[in-house]
């Protein structure tokens, strides 16, 4: 799974976080997939999601946390610290620039670390990996939340495509090796 993980991930950083045509796919992909400000009820709804999903994914593991072994706790506990790291390390080694964006919030809004990978999508990505491994009923709602979560990052201008892409890969990842090392 790991040599899996770092294969895919060369992949992505050679293909979009370095300069080439792929690239320029990617950024205007991106470009197209970007709120227009046209509609006000999904500017702000992507926003509110974009800005809640932290707060909704520490909300849910406390309410969680009383209901799971203290394995799954582990894990649940383990793969959003363990996330957040890996992104951030990769966020300040990669430094890709943040996409241009035509998009103007109208919620607070920043942007100021890095663009790749994204680290909304990789925590939400791992959080719905571990929710989803331990509450398996919870699946649909779980990998609806991760894609909104990411999407919601490419609307609002803060990624690009595959910085979203990067970090849910990221974020499964982390999740089920967080999962599997808990299990007998």
């Amino acid at each position: 799974m790991i040599k899996y993980f770092i294969t895919v991930f060369f992949i992505f950083y050679q293909c979009f976080a370095t300069e080439s045509a792929l690239l320029k796919i990617d950024q205007n992909l991106s470009l197209a997939l970007q709120g227009s400000n046209q509609h006000p009820f999904l500017d702000y709804t992507m926003e509110t999601i974009n800005l809640a999903s932290l707060p909704f994914e520490g909300i849910t593991l406390l309410q969680t946390l009383n209901s799971v072994t203290s394995t799954e706790k582990e894990a649940l506990i383990t793969t959003i610290p363990l996330t957040g790291i890996l992104v951030g390390v990769l966020k300040y080694s990669v430094d890709r620039k943040r996409p241009e964006r035509t998009y103007h919030p109208r919620l607070w809004n920043t942007r100021i670390t890095p663009s790749f990978p994204s680290g909304h999508a990789a925590v939400s990505s791992g959080f719905a990996t571990v929710l989803s491994s331990i509450h398996p009923g919870y699946s649909p709602y779980a990998v609806i939340y991760a894609l909104l979560s990411g999407y919601s990052q490419i609307y609002t201008g803060n990624h690009f495509i595959t910085d979203v892409l990067s970090g849910w890969l990221i974020g499964f990842t982390i999740g089920n090796i967080a999962y599997q090392s808990t299990l007998p």
